[in-house]
């Protein structure tokens, strides 16, 4: 695919969505609409400060192509919705969390402040807030196994400081919250994030998530992004890696020409060995092995470790050579996160099986598109097959818009971090 031709879907897709959902009409018809189909109305449910559903994560989308496309309004759409995401932060006790709550806002803002040169005044206050609740939080964590994943825990707030420079006090805040994360790779800490599932014909058992939005591979991909990006030398935190690469190692399984990892794996004595009962997934961000083959990727770079690397890129290249079928053209659980992982094993390895299998997800992903569509593009939900309407950066268009455009880019993309995909 010409790169030219896909700048102009990317560029089509989200000139379409920051059109629908900053006329108040057409949001407020697109939402009522969304929130009468959608089986997922807790996740689904648009806020002026939403990173993955509402204005700040379109103010995101709004920086990216701003960059893309300078002079063409896209700066004034993104300080239109960053205003409204202020606003409701100062008006709403909100949660902590990357996705939903106040991290992912500020976020926002500095994915649109220019490394810092805008908004100087709105960072300092955001600053004043977060780090010191970052380091209250990390000194003791509330229990549950969301605590630590990154749509809604600890992980997720490595995106965030990931987004932006470094300066004493965020460094303070990092070393508080790469403790949280290695506490939990380990046997013992590993038990933090069970939770009780049960399957028919099975008695219930207590599993750990796989995944990267939800399990071990997303504290394994913020650990490493962060020991990198902090320079963090502490052993506790090397050791910690090379247990958390490991213990990931350990549960891939070999499935004709693929390298597929199950979405969970039961916390019992043989807790090292697969549980073949489990579902195994080939792409996608959230639960996908996809996702684990890039947070063993990044391990293998924070610690030097080649084994894990190629491991990774093993199992990568097979999913390149057989594209995994996936319902959805979104970045959660879709054809877009399968093209952003992908793209960030091509930009690190320069490997061109991964630039044609890049290429070949983007014309997928071109074969989903509909005019007729209000955001070009239908979600189809995991949970039952539903088909929306759907304007959010994880499941929605605006996340397909991005994911388009980084296919053009020399770079990967800084949004990109707040997925811990680099």
């Amino acid at each position: 695919m010409k790169p030219a031709s896909l700048l102009a879907r990317a560029e089509q897709v989200a000139r379409q969505v920051a059109d629908q959902m900053t006329d108040e009409k057409r949001s407020e018809r697109l939402t009522r609409r969304l929130a009468a189909t959608t089986s997922k109305l807790t996740v689904n449910t648009w806020r002026p400060s939403g990173l993955s559903m509402g204005g700040a994560g379109l103010a995101v989308m709004c920086a990216a192509f701003g960059d893309a496309f300078p002079d063409q309004g896209w700066d004034r759409t993104g300080h239109h919705l960053l205003s409204g995401a202020v606003a409701e932060i100062e008006s709403s006790s909100l949660d902590s969390s990357l996705f939903t709550g106040v991290v992912g806002a500020a976020a926002a803002v500095w994915l649109s402040s220019r490394d810092g040169t805008r908004y100087q005044g709105l960072l300092r206050q955001l600053d004043s807030l977060i780090l010191p609740l970052m380091r209250s939080m990390s000194e003791e964590p509330p229990p549950g196994p969301h605590t630590y994943d990154v749509v809604n825990g600890v992980a997720g707030w490595v995106g965030f400081l990931r987004t932006r420079p470094r300066s004493p006090e965020s460094d303070l805040t990092a070393q508080a919250v790469a403790g949280v994360l290695a506490g939990v790779l380990s046997d013992e800490g590993l038990r933090r994030m069970g939770y009780r599932r049960a399957r028919p014909g099975r008695p219930s058992e207590t599993v750990v998530d796989c995944g990267l939005a939800h399990g071990v591979a997303g504290v394994l991909a913020a650990l490493s992004l962060l020991r990198s990006h902090v320079e963090l030398d502490r052993r506790e935190i090397t050791d910690a890696i090379r247990w958390g690469g490991r213990w990931l190692a350990g549960q891939a399984r070999t499935v004709g020409a693929q390298i597929l990892w199950p979405d969970a794996v039961a916390l019992t004595p043989q807790e090292g060995r697969p549980d073949d009962a489990q579902p195994l997934h080939a792409g996608s961000w959230c639960h996908g092995s996809s996702g684990v083959a890039r947070a063993l990727y990044l391990a293998g770079v924070a610690v030097g470790e080649p084994t894990f690397r190629a491991l990774a890129v093993e199992a990568m290249r097979g999913h390149c050579a057989l594209h995994p079928e996936l319902a959805s053209p979104s970045v959660c659980h879709g054809l877009a996160g399968q093209l952003l992982l992908t793209l960030g094993f091509a930009h690190d390895t320069g490997d061109r099986v991964f630039e044609a299998g890049a290429a070949q997800l983007a014309e997928l992903l071109f074969h989903r598109y509909r005019d007729g569509l209000p955001l070009g593009f239908r979600e189809v939900e995991a949970e039952n097959g539903t088909e929306v309407d759907h304007p959010g950066l994880l499941r929605g268009s605006q996340g397909v818009a991005l994911a388009l455009l980084a296919g053009h880019l020399k770079q990967p993309p800084r949004w990109g971090r707040l997925l811990l995909m680099w």
